[in-house]
């Protein structure tokens, strides 16, 4: 085994080597029946400790040092700590959490490590002795080498190029890298004894070593490492120590006030993030059981933060109440990431939109429209329908599409639930978490003012490609990582834009209102022939409070929600809408928001511009065409609450809406995923 010679001066990433010097493995919790009583975490076929297990032991033995290096008092190194790995968990319930700054990987195996079987005794939990005659099985990794690596990162996710910050880390990690004495389950019985390393430098090992050379490499690596270590805290002067960066208290902004002007709508700058997924995304949605369940698109709730972090990180001083107070002044807008295939970004497919009870291809679906001859059919009531006039996959022999239809197949992983009073995993507790699966393409598109633009050089961040931590276990190093790109819209995507919310669009009208066949539409479609009645699909979920400010979501609230925004309509018909509920955490109260009830994105209402309009005069008329380019100039800002991140988008008299019947491909995993990964230089 050899290692590779150090640097001179460390980097914002780093390597983990674990070098495990007897049986080891770290437990899921769960056996196999009739074989195995407890099982231990894997990465396909070889042993794997995971990201979180690393950070955990690395916190413990991080904040042990920082105290030593203290002194009776809590100060600079502690401080570091805390902010290096977030809240304390040992810290008083209730009080700030703090982001964290230091993110690890999976350590995997360097080199094929065999697994195997041990043999105990069960104990009796009564009387805390062996049972009589009832053998245990353990699965028992052997002795080897795993390599995972770090990454420092800023307040907007991206590396950090602080170089006193990252010498002091790499000193704090070394540290307590060497502290750790073991790790995974059975360590009371010598089980999961390990040196660990963290480096800046990679660590090369071996394959087919005996146990006793890996031990001798585990004493040789540490040695050296305590050497580097030695030389690195002799370069640390007091005054850089003192200025390290400690965990900020967050000051909760006033209710109702808002820094700065506030932005308008007219104007401003259309952008479009692209994103590809690089590992499993959970995108939370409310918990069932012992499940976390994930939506099937990504909520601007989780986007804003990272890009309100990302263009604060441009700050400049008389501008900066415009970028701290962005999001509260209405200059940041974003919308859901939504699915891609092909270039053709999803929409929730409409709530009037019907199908076959029994598909007779299993490539292809018809999607029937609100008419009386569709009456034998059931109402689609999930997915995602992608559009394309030109036509859609062709690949499947015989066919010839108008797009897609379908919704991304979410990835599962069970893990053991912990128990928050002893930190310890919860005996016979089982955590099934689903995700976003990795590769996948999605689309947002963001809004930003003229003022922001110009404040936080918002133009100096197009075009570049940058890594994102995003949605729920984001920083436990299996999920949440995506490769992000913004750029500014284009004419043709304006212009695309436009009309697909516009009625008066008639090639792309006419285009999508036949069948695939060709026919025309007949009688008894969604959109009415009144030129005054407008339908409006939401494509994604709306908050409008109702009448009493309490929980919403019906068509009076939606009416009463675009009348607060100089609308006047009226509900036409019986609307087609159904309802989502709606959870979050508060980081400032350390604690859960009040539920929400949503209108689920999908939903379909008919509405008629105000009473007055009912006159057929040339005055009235053009009363109803302003009221309708004030439908289509909301649209991409959304009506109702939380518009800012991402709720009340709706489009205005989609062709999707009037069509007789439309034949789309059945998307599958493999529409889903992006061929060829963005290019682009990292944004340090």
């Amino acid at each position: 085994m050899t290692t590779a010679s150090p640097t001179t001066s460390p980097t914002a990433s780093g390597h983990v080597t674990i070098v495990f010097t007897s049986d080891w493995g770290v437990s899921t919790g769960v056996g196999q029946a009739g074989r195995t009583h407890s099982t231990i975490e894997r990465c396909g076929n070889d042993p794997v400790v995971r990201g979180t297990v690393i950070t955990g032991v690395l916190r413990e033995q991080a904040m042990l040092a920082a105290k030593a290096l203290d002194g009776p008092k809590e100060g600079t190194w502690t401080n570091f700590a805390l902010w290096l790995f977030g809240q304390d968990p040992n810290s008083e319930p209730g009080s700030t959490p703090h982001p964290r700054h230091v993110l690890f990987t999976d350590a995997t195996p360097a080199s094929s490590i065999p697994v195997h079987d041990t043999v105990s005794l069960s104990i009796d939990p009564t009387t805390g002795t062996a049972r009589d005659q009832f053998l245990r099985f353990t699965e028992r990794a052997a002795a080897g080498v795993l390599t995972g690596t770090f990454t420092l990162i800023d307040e907007a996710g991206a590396e950090t190029s602080d170089q006193a910050t990252i010498e002091a880390a790499h000193f704090l990690l070394g540290v307590a890298g060497l502290m750790v004495r073991g790790i995974g389950s059975g360590r009371s019985g010598g089980d999961g004894e390990c040196t660990v390393l963290v480096t800046n430098h990679e660590v090369e090992a071996r394959a087919g070593q005996s146990t006793s050379k890996i031990v001798a490499f585990a004493s040789s690596c540490a040695q050296e490492l305590r050497t580097s270590l030695k030389k690195l805290a002799r370069s640390l002067k007091p005054e850089v120590v003192n200025a390290l960066p400690a965990p900020q208290r967050s000051t909760q902004h006033q209710v109702g006030t808002v820094d700065g002007s506030a932005a308008r709508h007219s104007g401003g700058h259309h952008l479009i993030l692209d994103l590809t997924l690089n590992s499993p995304i959970v995108s939370y949605e409310v918990p069932f059981s012992n499940e976390i369940r994930s939506l099937d698109f990504l909520r601007g709730t989780v986007l804003l933060p990272w890009l309100h972090r990302l263009v604060s990180s441009k700050k400049h001083g008389e501008d900066e109440a415009v970028i701290t107070n962005a999001v509260t002044g209405g200059h940041l807008v974003v919308s859901d990431a939504l699915p891609v295939i092909s270039d053709a970004q999803g929409l929730p497919v409409p709530l009037v939109l019907k199908t076959d009870k029994t598909s007779p291809s299993d490539s292809t679906i018809t999607l029937f429209g609100d008419s009386t001859e569709n009456d034998g059919k059931i109402p689609v009531r999930g997915g995602y329908v992608f559009f394309d006039p030109k036509g859609g996959d062709s690949k499947e022999p015989g066919t010839k599409t108008q797009g897609w239809y379908g919704k991304p197949p979410l990835r599962g992983r069970q893990t053991t639930a912990i128990n928050h009073e002893t930190g310890a995993a919860s005996k016979g507790q089982l955590v099934l978490v689903e995700a976003l699966p990795e590769k996948m393409c999605m689309r947002a598109h963001v809004w930003v003012s003229d003022e922001l633009w110009e404040a936080a050089s918002v133009s100096s961040l197009l075009g570049k490609t940058r890594e994102a931590r995003l949605g729920s276990r984001k920083l436990t190093g299996t999920f949440g990582s995506a490769t992000c790109t913004l750029h500014e819209e284009t004419a043709a995507e304006r212009e695309a834009r436009i009309h697909f919310g516009n009625a008066g669009s008639t090639q792309l009208t006419s285009t999508a209102s036949t069948s695939a066949d060709g026919t025309a539409p007949g009688e008894g479609t969604t959109t009415s022939s009144d030129e005054r009645t407008i339908s409006l699909w939401f494509i994604s979920d709306v908050i409008a409070r109702s009448a009493g400010l309490g929980a919403g979501g019906t068509a009076d609230d939606l009416i009463r929600a675009f009348k607060r925004e100089g609308i006047i309509v009226e509900a036409v018909g019986t609307p087609s809408i159904r309802h989502r509920r709606v959870d979050s955490w508060s980081p400032a109260d350390n604690g859960p928001r009040a539920s929400r009830l949503a209108i689920q994105a999908g939903s379909v209402i008919q509405v008629r511009v105000s009473e007055e309009d009912r006159a057929k005069s040339k005055k009235d008329r053009d009363t109803s065409k302003k009221d309708r380019d004030k439908l289509l100039e909301l649209a991409p800002f959304g009506v109702g609450e939380l518009t800012a991140q991402g709720y009340g988008r709706f489009v205005v008299d989609h062709p999707l809406l009037s069509i007789q019947s439309i034949e789309v491909t059945k998307a599958k995993l493999e529409h889903f995923v992006c061929e060829e990964t963005p290019e682009g230089g990292e944004d340090q």
